[in-house]
């Protein structure tokens, strides 16, 4: 009975990072700010604990070459437009189509991984197996990627909107 009901939640939830990824989305300083604070707070962190594992720091570093090819690609496409209740902003759609792309691909993974984990006929060994997949250096560049996009591109985003405004 609850497996329906998580799965209508995260449909929810990834029809509203779709929706909120794709066309205009309006221009909200504030949020983009936060935005760009937790995502630089986060990017910290897990650069912190990649300490612990420093063969980390090599798919970190390629995810951080990723989400700035993102990010430049994103900035050189981005358009503005003033409308009576404000400004809004989009990117180019490709851009946004891989970024949906690499998160529903890595969140059907993790879900699979997190589904085999909790079958009941698992061994100790098994468990093992998938705790230690949970380190896979494709998380650490998928995150590194997201999380430089989106500073990147927000950050890109708050300067030129700004000057749109004052303009």
């Amino acid at each position: 009975m609850k497996f329906p009901i998580i799965v209508f939640l995260i449909a929810l939830i990834l029809a509203r990072r779709i929706r909120r990824s794709i066309g205009f989305q309006k221009f909200n300083e504030p949020l983009l700010i936060v935005r760009v604070v937790l995502f630089s707070i986060v990017s910290v962190l897990f650069l912190a604990f990649a300490f612990l594992y420093p063969m980390a720091f090599v798919s970190d570093g390629l995810g951080i070459i990723i989400g700035l090819v993102l990010a430049y690609t994103a900035t050189n496409h981005a358009k503005f437009e003033k409308r009576e209740n404000g400004l809004y902003f989009k990117t180019h759609i490709w851009v946004e189509i891989v970024v949906i792309t690499l998160f529903l691909a890595r969140f059907v993974y993790r879900v699979v991984v997190l589904k085999d984990m909790f079958e009941p006929d698992q061994s100790q060994q098994d468990i093992q197996a998938r705790m230690q997949s949970m380190r896979d250096p494709i998380t650490g560049a998928v995150l590194f990627a997201f999380c430089t996009y989106y500073i990147g591109y927000f950050s890109f985003i708050l300067k030129e909107g700004r000057k749109a405004l004052k303009g």
